[in-house]
């Protein structure tokens, strides 16, 4: 064997081999450790009151939208049915808007985006606002020369958008809650 095929610290080589992974675990281990992780859903013994987050009343509302995004929020929120003595009450208002995107030369538009604006607000026993936010949620049709498809198309995008709305008020009563 050369001076060439010997290694010019031995040891070295021995402590790489052998203790980096066992090293490389161990700090691992610890910095894992060291997470606080929690899930969204769960409960926080310090903050959890009553029934956590399934102690929310969704307050009624009235055109067809807002019962699809209310029917996403109890499924969400309160899949056992509406809480005996809720902690909190979410009151929450939609606005809809339509803008035309393609528009022919004759203009004549041919695709058009469908907004949904919540502005809600979630309340605790005493009626007091404790958290006030809004969300959006946009989704897009064709218009095509059978009134029935366009009429059929524009309330598939305004269900999907309800449904994207109600995802995107739930995450935000949640971490509002998670607080």
């Amino acid at each position: 064997m050369s001076s060439l095929d010997r290694p010019l610290f031995p040891r070295a080589t021995g402590f790489r081999r052998g203790k980096t992974p066992v090293l490389v675990l161990a700090l691992s281990l610890v910095l894992l450790a060291a997470c606080s992780v929690e899930p969204l859903y769960g409960s926080r013994s310090s903050k959890a009151r009553g029934g956590g987050v399934a102690a929310i009343e969704i307050a009624p509302i009235k055109d067809r939208v807002g019962h699809v995004v209310r029917n996403h929020l109890i499924d969400s929120l309160t899949p056992a049915g509406q809480p005996a003595h809720p902690d909190y009450r979410l009151t929450f208002a939609i606005e809809r808007e339509k803008t035309p995107l393609l528009i022919q030369l004759d203009d004549h538009a041919t695709r058009f985006n469908l907004t949904l604006r919540a502005r809600f607000a979630l309340a605790d026993r005493d009626g007091t606002v404790v958290y006030r936010d809004s969300a959006r949620a946009t989704g897009g049709y064709n218009v095509v020369e059978s009134g029935f498809a366009t009429v059929a198309a524009e309330r598939d995008a305004a269900e999907e958008a309800a449904r994207v709305l109600s995802e995107e008020i739930l995450t935000l009563i949640l971490l509002h809650l998670r607080r």
